[in-house]
């Protein structure tokens, strides 16, 4: 087991303090840590200085912008890590490889640090050591597991509550949500190199203002402003996503840089699979690539798990991909956690993965040479925080789960950065018990209502069905789930043939979308359209029942 738990204690760093030699210490005392049973972490790092520790490093984060400008260094290089998936003994083995972070050494770390493996917070923390102790020289972007909803479900939030206990992972959950809303989506390194996690966005849509205003495209449905291809310049000047970005209103952009993927074919669309974001072809590759004077993307986001059976792309058994090789330039992805995931249902299944990491050097900065590893093994013993048996968010999003959440698309952190985790702790009972409690009570009904992320088909049928029992009469001859299956589908196609007619389709509360074909409508957008169908009725139908109306209303809360 090594040391003493006791014997590891990790401290803020004092002001005079050499910070690169304290992050490395601090990994030392981390990597002994993960050897010694989960529930004995906070006698290596209390509550409290763990606390103080990720709000020092928000603080630092919260003043970078969207889009980093990464300038390289005269003379070393600069490294692209890809999902890490708190492996933690992976990174310390990655670190090995490339070398330690340093002005010559500059690393970037491209989202998902955190869920799926066991040490999501030890990673964390190490990632936060050296950002405190380089902060121009070593950055960290936002993945899509850097949220509320996929940390709840995919493992970071049990994780905590093992190693703090009942009594102490609220504060220090809450400073991790913190810091992840002020993370930045993406880098721009040297003049041609563009890294983000997910892949390739929308423009975010403008607010209509005077008349305009009851015609500007509905958020929820894909009509032709909804998939003009954004820019660098709108990247800048978007938000970072807030807690949760779901794609929703302000956090659309940052939700599709986070959530799309690349895929064989051409075109621009919305991600059908994930429920979120786009899918992109090598044509629209090269026409950003064009316009904003790239030569380079370097994304990450999918691993083995996620391309398997993908057929129109390579599989992610090197921890590296060529996705698109335009005559403008490449699109690659980078999976930086070797035999992932870390825990699997069936050993049989495994995929023993390699991993990599991007390596760009002078003169262009925009020519990766890929550095391959393989797990660390033996890793320590340790147990999943998460259900294996649950679909990866990788495969499939489920946006009502976001709304689970209780989480706001608010960037800036609420008044509750404090300098200590005493104080943390009470603005937190002030600041975020109402979210807790949001959250604890919007999870339950969740639980009944969306059996768990993934399981589209049934969520499609609860939430079809809560619109459907609005409509009594429509309800009363069938079953409750054949009823609920007509009423979306109904919904639906009243929304094709409604384009059809007028190339418009109404949703009422003065906002319109002009759609460019009859479109099949995702689970939680069916939903959106036919509670505002029910609406409709409800209107044109006083004699409702009040129990009906009360039941139509679900859907909102959903």
């Amino acid at each position: 087991m090594g040391e003493p738990a006791a014997a590891l204690s990790i401290e803020l760093p004092e002001k005079s303090a050499d910070l690169t030699q304290w992050a490395a210490e601090t990994a030392r005392r981390l990597d002994a840590a993960t050897r010694c049973p989960p529930e004995t972490l906070p006698q290596v790092l209390s509550a409290e200085t763990c606390c103080q520790l990720l709000e020092r490093c928000q603080k630092v984060l919260h003043l970078e912008p969207t889009l980093l400008e990464v300038t390289p260094p005269a003379e070393g290089q600069v490294v692209v890590v890809g999902d890490t998936h708190g492996q933690f003994h992976d990174v310390c083995r990655m670190l090995e490889l490339v070398g330690s972070p340093s002005t010559s050494n500059i690393i970037v770390f491209n989202g998902d640090f955190v869920d799926r493996g066991a040490w999501g917070l030890e990673t964390l923390l190490l990632l936060v050591a050296w950002k405190l102790a380089l902060p121009r020289h070593f950055f960290l972007l936002r993945g899509n597991h850097e949220s509320a909803t996929c940390t709840m479900c995919y493992g970071f939030k049990g994780e905590l509550v093992a190693k703090y206990g009942k009594s102490h992972w609220r504060p220090v959950y809450a400073a991790c949500k913190r810091l992840f809303s002020s993370l930045p989506v993406s880098a721009k390194v040297g003049q041609h190199t563009l890294v983000l996690h997910g892949g390739l966005f929308r423009r975010q849509p403008q607010r209509g203002v005077g008349k305009n205003k009851r015609k500007r495209a509905h958020p929820l449905l894909y009509g032709l402003d909804d998939v003009t291809l954004g820019t660098l310049e709108d990247l800048a000047r978007a938000t970072k996503g807030g807690m949760d970005p779901n794609g929703l209103g302000t956090s659309r952009l940052a939700s599709d840089v986070l959530w799309s993927d690349p895929v064989g074919d051409p075109g621009f669309s919305p991600n059908l699979t994930r429920g979120v974001g786009m899918c992109f072809g090598p044509d629209v590759t090269e026409r950003f690539l064009t316009e904003n004077g790239l030569r380079l993307v370097l994304r990450s986001h999918e691993g083995p798990d996620a391309r398997e059976g993908r057929e129109d792309m390579q599989p992610m058994s090197a921890g590296y991909t060529l996705d698109h090789d335009t005559p403008a330039g490449k699109l690659m992805t980078v999976f930086s956690a070797p035999d992932y995931p870390q825990f699997i249902a069936e050993e049989t299944d495994r995929y023993n993965n390699l991993a990599a990491v991007a390596v760009l050097t002078a003169p262009n900065w925009d020519t990766p040479a890929m550095r391959q590893y393989a797990a660390a093994h033996p890793r320590p013993e340790a147990r999943p925080y998460y259900d294996l048996w649950v679909p990866d968010s990788d495969e499939e999003f489920e946006p009502a789960a976001s709304d689970a959440s209780g989480m706001t698309d608010v960037e800036r952190p609420n008044a509750s950065l404090v300098s200590t985790a005493s104080e943390a702790g009470t603005v937190q009972q002030e600041g975020d018990a109402e979210q807790q409690q949001q959250q604890e009570g919007h999870s339950a009904e969740q639980q009944q209502a969306v059996p768990g992320i993934g399981t589209r088909e049934k969520a499609d049928s609860l939430l079809a069905g809560s619109a459907a029992a609005a409509d009594v009469e429509a309800t009363a001859a069938a079953t409750a789930a054949t009823a609920a299956a007509a009423a979306a589908a109904a919904a639906a196609q009243e929304m094709s043939n409604r384009s059809e007619e007028t190339a418009v389709a109404d949703l009422g509360d003065g906002v319109s979308c002009a759609l460019v074909q009859p479109v099949q409508l995702p689970a939680a957008f069916a939903a959106k359209a036919s509670q505002h169908a029910h609406k409709q009725q409800h209107q044109r139908s006083p004699k409702r029942t009040r129990g009906a109306a009360a039941a139509g209303s679900t859907v909102a809360a959903a």
